[in-house]
C-alpha cells in the first residue's frame, strides 16, 4: 500500500507541475518507473511534456525528439532509454559520415543530460485515436497539434526539424509492428518526418538477423534513419558504381540503407553531406536559416566529351545568398517512373565547391551511372547549397543512344515572347479551378500550363495542337518545350513540328519524343529554319493508351 501511495503523489506531482518544475522535481530513475507504469495503469488525466532530468546541447540549433501517443495508445514500455541510446547511436552514426565527406566534427543537436545517455524527448498525448493519426491521412493532424504543444511551450522548440515517432498500432504475436490493417505515419514530409516505436525497438538487436525481434529492427530502425534524413532535407539518392563495388562503403542510405544500416557497410554520399553542412541542425553557430533566397542559373552548357567519356556541365549562377556547393543529380526515367518524389531512388549525385564567386564544373564519367538505356531519358538536376540551408534547382533532360549520353541541354538563346499569341488550337480547358487556356503555353511561367478540354464536352482522341504566332519573321535554330510540372496528367510523348509564314501553307520540320519529365527540353533543327508561325500537333500522351488529353507548360524558340 506504502508503494502505491508513493505512486501516485509522484503521479499528482507531474499532472500537476508546470514544465519547469517537472524538469527539476522527478529524478529520470522515477520518469523511468512512471513511463513503464503507464502501459499498465488507466492515467485518467496524461498530460503532455518533456522528458525528466536536466538537459543541454552546445548547439544553438537542435532536432527535436517528439514522442506522439494517440488517445486510445500507450507508450511502448522502455520508451525513453531506448529511444535515447538509439538517437545517440544516429548522431554518433551521422558525425562519423559526415568526417569520411570531409565535414569534421559535424552531426545535428540533441539535448542531453550530462552524462551524455539520455536524450530530451517532447512528449505529446494526441487528442484524438489512432484512426485520425493513420499513415495515408494523419500526418497534418499531428503537426497541427505538434504545433500547438512548441506554441504553448517555446522553450522546448531549438530547431525547425522534427523527428516524431508514434508507438505501433498493431503489433504481431511475435512482438514486432503488424497485424492490423494500417499504421501511423511513415516517411519525410518537408522538415517532418515521421517513425514508429514498439518495445523490441532495442539497440541490442542491433546486426542481428537471425530472430523476428532482430529482423524487424534492421526494417524499423533503419527506416526511422532513412526518413530522418528526409526530414533533414534529403533526397533519394544512390550509390555510384565504384562505390557500390567498395566494401568500405556499401549501400547509400537514401537508397536502400535503410535495410542495411547497423548490419552491413551504410553510407552517407557525397551530396548528401553538402546538403547537411548547412542545415540548421548541424549548425554550430547562430545565424539564421531558411530565410528568402533568390538565385537562378543564368548560363548552363552541356556537352559529352567522347575522349573522357564524361558528360562536362559547366556554367555560372547569381544569388543574393551565398552558395556553398553546387550539386548535380543524375536521375533515370526507369520505365517510364516519372519523376519527383519516390520515384528519384536511382539519383545519382556530384557534389562541387564554385569556382570564384559564381561558376562552376562538372565531369561526370559515365561509368559511374548504373543506367544507360537507349530510349532512357535522364533528368539532370542541378543544385545551388546556400550557407543558409536552402537549395534552388533547375532541372534539364538528356538521353542515351547506344550506351552514349546525348546531351544538347543548358540554356539556349531564346526569341523574347513579347506580343507573341495564340492563333489556334484543338481545345483549351477554361475551368476557374484548373484552367488550362491555350495562351498559358507562351506566358513565360512554367507553373501555367495549356491542357485541352476535359471538364465539359471533352476534347476528342489524339491528335491536339497548337499555333503559335511569333508576329514577325524569325531564323529559328530550333524549339524548346517543357511539360506540365505539377503532374503526369497529359504530358506530351509524340508530337509534328510544322512551320508557316502565312498561317496557310506549312511545312513540317521534325518528329520528336518528348520525355516524360519535368526539364526543358530542347529540339534542334537539322539547319536554320525562316518562321513566322509555329504549330505543335500532339499525337500521343504519356499514362496510359486511353489518355486522349495533352498539356504542355511552355513553348519557346532559340537561335
Amino acid at each position: 500500500m506504502k508503494n502505491l501511495f508513493c505512486f501516485f503523489s509522484l503521479l499528482l506531482l507531474f499532472v500537476g507541475c508546470k514544465e519547469e518544475k517537472i524538469s527539476s522535481e522527478i529524478s529520470p530513475q522515477d520518469a523511468t518507473n512512471l513511463e513503464n507504469s503507464m502501459a499498465t495503469v488507466d492515467l485518467l488525466n496524461r498530460i503532455s511534456g518533456h522528458s525528466a532530468g536536466n538537459f543541454s546541447s552546445d548547439q544553438t540549433y537542435n532536432l527535436n525528439v517528439i514522442y506522439f501517443v494517440p488517445s486510445d495508445l500507450d507508450p511502448a514500455s522502455g520508451f525513453q532509454q531506448r529511444l535515447s541510446t538509439l538517437m545517440l547511436w544516429t548522431q554518433d552514426w551521422f558525425k562519423q559520415q559526415m568526417h569520411q565527406n570531409g565535414y569534421p566534427n559535424t552531426t545535428f543537436g540533441l539535448f542531453t543530460n550530462a552524462a551524455k545517455d539520455n536524450v530530451r524527448l517532447n512528449v505529446i498525448y494526441g487528442s484524438k485515436d489512432k484512426t485520425q493519426y493513420d499513415y495515408n491521412n494523419g500526418s497534418a493532424n499531428i503537426i497541427n497539434e505538434v504545433n500547438a504543444f512548441f506554441s504553448a511551450n517555446p522553450s522546448l522548440k531549438t530547431g525547425d526539424h522534427n523527428l516524431i515517432i508514434l508507438p505501433a498500432f498493431y503489433m504481431k504475436a511475435d512482438g514486432t509492428p503488424g497485424g492490423g490493417p494500417i499504421g501511423p505515419p511513415f516517411y519525410g514530409l518537408g522538415k517532418n518526418c515521421f517513425a514508429l516505436d514498439y518495445p523490441g525497438l532495442d539497440i541490442q538487436y542491433k546486426g542481428n538477423t537471425s530472430t523476428p525481434l532482430g529482423n524487424a529492427f534492421v526494417t524499423w530502425f533503419g527506416g526511422i534513419v532513412h526518413e530522418l534524413g528526409h526530414g533533414l532535407n534529403l533526397p533519394h539518392n544512390r550509390q555510384k558504381v565504384s562505390e557500390g563495388n567498395d566494401p568500405q562503403k556499401g549501400m547509400a542510405l537514401m537508397w536502400s540503407g535503410n535495410s542495411t544500416i547497423g548490419v552491413s557497410p551504410t553510407f552517407l554520399t557525397g551530396v548528401d553531406a553538402a546538403v547537411l553542412s548547412v542545415n540548421q541542425v548541424f549548425s554550430k553557430g547562430s545565424t539564421p536559416f531558411y530565410g528568402n533566397t533568390i538565385a537562378s542559373f543564368t548560363a548552363v552548357k552541356a556537352n559529352y566529351d567522347n575522349i573522357k567519356q564524361a558528360i562536362i556541365i559547366r556554367g555560372r549562377f547569381q544569388t543574393n545568398n551565398p552558395v556553398k556547393s553546387i550539386l548535380c543529380f543524375n536521375d533515370p526515367n526507369v520505365n517510364n517512373e516519372g519523376t519527383g518524389v519516390n520515384k528519384d531512388y536511382n539519383a545519382i549525385g556530384w557534389a562541387v565547391n564554385p569556382i570564384g564567386q559564381d561558376s562552376f564544373n562538372f565531369e561526370i564519367p559515365i561509368a559511374e551511372l548504373v543506367e544507360k538505356g537507349d530510349g532512357m531519358s535522364y533528368e539532370a538536376k542541378l543544385k545551388l547549397v546556400h550557407e543558409n540551408g536552402n537549395v534552388t534547382e533547375k532541372v534539364y533532360t538528356y538521353h542515351f543512344n547506344g550506351g552514349v549520353p546525348i546531351v544538347d541541354f543548358g540554356d539556349k538563346d531564346e526569341y523574347a515572347k513579347t506580343g507573341w499569341e495564340i492563333v489556334g488550337f484543338s481545345s483549351q480547358e477554361l475551368n476557374t479551378s484548373y484552367p488550362g487556356a491555350a495562351n498559358r503555353a507562351i506566358d513565360g511561367n512554367l507553373n501555367t500550363y495549356w491542357h485541352s478540354n476535359w471538364s465539359q464536352n471533352p476534347a476528342s482522341f489524339h491528335p491536339h495542337f497548337i499555333v503559335v504566332d511569333t508576329k514577325q519573321s524569325l531564323e529559328a535554330l530550333g524549339v524548346s518545350i517543357s511539360q506540365r510540372q505539377d503532374s503526369q496528367a497529359g504530358r506530351v510523348k509524340d508530337i509534328e513540328i510544322w512551320m508557316s509564314s502565312d498561317n496557310v501553307n506549312w511545312v513540317k520540320i521534325t518528329n520528336h519524343i518528348l520525355q516524360n519529365t519535368s526539364g526543358q527540353q530542347n529540339i534542334s533543327f537539322s539547319s536554320s529554319k525562316t518562321l513566322r508561325y509555329l504549330k505543335i500537333i500532339v499525337q500521343s500522351s504519356y499514362l496510359n493508351a486511353a489518355e486522349k488529353n495533352c498539356s504542355i507548360a511552355e513553348i519557346g524558340i532559340y537561335k
